[in-house]
């Protein structure tokens, strides 16, 4: 199973994780990275390279409300959305498989020192990078992994 995870804003997280599905084994850090918006697209184009059976991508969901007008207008997250799911169109995904999960789910699932214990970890940068992580370790763990780190 081979996962694109994607953290989109102004700086987003882009990851390529690989699992072989047995559930003792870890998932594979193929890249991770945290870019800016003149590099977001050229990452998720690198990502979609894997495009097979088993590949999927996760995206955090992004939901405007009243606290997201608040802080900003600016609206990042939204537009790396829409770049992602049109690079998705011409690469041959569908758009609509998108898996888009909760923030607070992939944080409460894999907090930072959970990321460490199993060893998945982005150095560097403001910690986009390592959400894409998370997102991609919740959909593993959803088809079947057991972090077994974890547990001790």
């Amino acid at each position: 199973m081979i996962i694109l995870s994607v953290d989109p804003g102004k700086a987003s997280g882009v990851a390529l994780l690989k699992w072989s599905e047995v559930k003792e084994e870890k998932p594979v850090i193929d890249f991770s990275v945290e870019v800016g918006p003149e590099a977001f697209a050229q990452m998720i184009d690198v990502g979609l390279m894997n495009v097979h059976a088993n590949f999927h991508v996760v995206c955090e969901r992004f939901t405007i409300n009243a606290q997201t007008v608040r802080n900003s207008q600016a609206p990042y997250s939204l537009e790396q959305i829409g770049v992602l799911k049109h690079l998705c169109r011409v690469k041959g995904y569908n758009p609509e498989s998108i898996i888009f999960q909760s923030p607070a789910d992939a944080k409460n699932m894999f907090p930072n020192e959970a990321l460490k214990k199993v060893g998945i970890w982005h150095k560097g940068g403001e910690g986009h990078a390592n959400d894409a992580l998370r997102h991609a370790l919740l959909k593993f763990v959803k088809s079947g992994w057991m972090p077994r780190d974890l547990l001790d």
